[in-house]
């Protein structure tokens, strides 16, 4: 469970950085231009040194296959992502209970209420797949040489979105 911690703590240092409507901190156009100006001065080297710049590379993204799903997650928020993990350890749980249990009618409301949270849990889509997605990423070998590569590759573009 360290990463459901991990992302709980995300939650509140997004939150504590964010107003009160989710937006990002507001930064000017041209402070960000300007950063992102430095960043390539600094990545562009470092792919030629790493030889990340050849064709081979563009089929080996690290990052940038999740950053097209950015805009369809608006209404993700923290709070609904933690409540969607708990509805759904009460899934795990409430079938754990009913699994064990010898009493008949115990396991039929064990099971009933599993179907009544799992329908409740079908408004949480969008939150299901991002969790999904936090758990694909915490998985990145990051040791890996040719992930490194092709996180160097991506950084530009996930800077530029995280800005």
């Amino acid at each position: 469970m360290n990463l459901s911690r991990n992302v709980v703590l995300m939650c509140v240092f997004i939150t504590s950085l964010q107003g009160s409507d989710g937006s990002r901190l507001p930064v000017s156009k041209t402070e960000k231009e300007k950063t992102l100006k430095q960043l390539e001065e600094i990545i562009h080297p470092l792919q030629n040194f790493y030889n990340t710049t050849g064709t081979e590379w563009v089929g080996n993204p690290v990052f940038s296959p999740y950053l097209d799903q950015m805009n369809s997650r608006a209404s993700c928020t923290c709070q609904t992502m933690l409540l969607d993990r708990i509805l759904k350890l009460y899934e795990e749980i409430f079938t754990e209970m009913s699994n064990n249990s010898e009493k008949k009618e115990v396991k039929n409301n064990l099971k009933n209420a599993v179907k009544e949270v799992e329908k409740l849990r079908r408004k949480f889509n969008g939150e299901q797949k991002l969790w999904k997605d936090l758990q694909d990423i915490n998985l990145i070998k990051v040791k890996n040489g040719t992930v490194q590569k092709g996180a160097l590759n991506d950084f530009l573009m996930v800077f530029d979105l995280a800005y």
